[in-house]
């Protein structure tokens, strides 16, 4: 098993599944990174990218009664190694709004830091995302012994900034050779979530109502489940469609109400058919990994 760290938790993978796409988003922000090339000089290949997402931004359409898309860009000294960033208008259909855009070069690796809001706001929304970024430090992949922190794990990097509000990361993992394919989501909730509205309650009204239509579905393990201190609930179900079976795995923690350390929480987990021993204990391994990664690091 492979641990990825992913937002403030950290689950084990099989070692032959491969990440296909980590995606997160920090108090409002999207966060996409990526890996120097290393074929050109790193100066040049940020000045590259850099330049390339900027002819891409010029070419959208301003909003109307504004004549450039572009608002302002500067550089941000202090912030990595080299940072830059870009002001535009972000609705062609309203010029309040606007979008900040990052670009900050940390090393091996590089970030979009990408902040939308109302221009009217632009200073507000400067100082966020260049908080993000300033907390923002590349880390080598298995490096996660770090020093006691608020830490929000990236795919590359990791920030070190509490729970505020709207924080969500997400992974899909692939490649694995009994053809499973898994995903992991966690996200703010900002309401409690009534008795019977959880994974259960809808797995019940969706076979009591036969909404699954011409799909047969058949039980395999369904009822509540402790996964790292938090009381969620499981479904392993078989679904045939026309002698078409498939295996589905999900586990869901509905989360506690704007929490960072207690965020809705989903993991699914998908094949083929078969060998369901084998996945059952993929799965459980699987579950049985999650930890927290906040506070003292690990």
């Amino acid at each position: 098993m492979t641990t990825y760290p992913i937002g403030r938790f950290a689950i084990d993978v099989p070692a032959e599944m491969k990440l296909v796409h980590q995606w997160q988003r920090l108090r409002y922000a999207e966060i996409e990174e990526f890996a120097w090339s290393g074929s050109v000089p790193r100066e040049r290949a940020r000045d590259e990218a850099w330049k390339k997402r900027l002819t891409e931004i010029g070419k959208l359409t301003p909003p109307k009664g504004k004549e450039r898309v572009i608002i302002e860009t500067r550089d941000f000294p202090g912030v990595g190694a080299w940072a830059r960033g870009i002001l535009f208008y972000g609705n062609r259909m309203s010029p309040k709004d606007g979008n900040w855009l990052i670009l900050m070069d940390v090393g091996q690796t590089a970030a979009w830091l990408e902040l939308k809001g109302l221009v009217q706001y632009e200073q507000d929304m400067l100082h966020d995302l260049t908080e993000i970024a300033k907390s923002y430090q590349a880390r080598r992949f298995g490096d996660l012994k770090l020093p006691p922190g608020n830490w929000f794990y990236t795919e590359h990097g990791v920030i070190n900034l509490p729970y505020l509000e709207q924080e969500t990361a997400a992974a899909r993992f692939e490649g694995h050779p009994l053809e499973v394919k898994l995903a992991i989501k966690t996200v703010e909730t900002h309401k409690i979530e009534p008795e019977g509205h959880g994974l259960l309650g809808r797995l019940g009204a969706l076979l009591a109502t036969r909404f699954a239509g011409n799909v047969e579905i058949k039980k395999i393990r369904t009822g509540k489940r402790m996964v790292a201190a938090m009381p969620g609930e499981e479904t392993i179900l078989r679904a045939d469609e026309e002698g078409r079976k498939e295996l589905s795995f999900m586990w869901r923690y509905a989360g506690e109400k704007d929490s960072g350390e207690h965020p809705k929480i989903l993991i699914e987990m998908e094949s083929a058919d078969g060998r369901i021993e084998e996945k059952l204990q993929i799965w459980d391994a699987v579950l049985n990994s999650l930890k927290p990664m906040y506070g003292t690091g690990r």
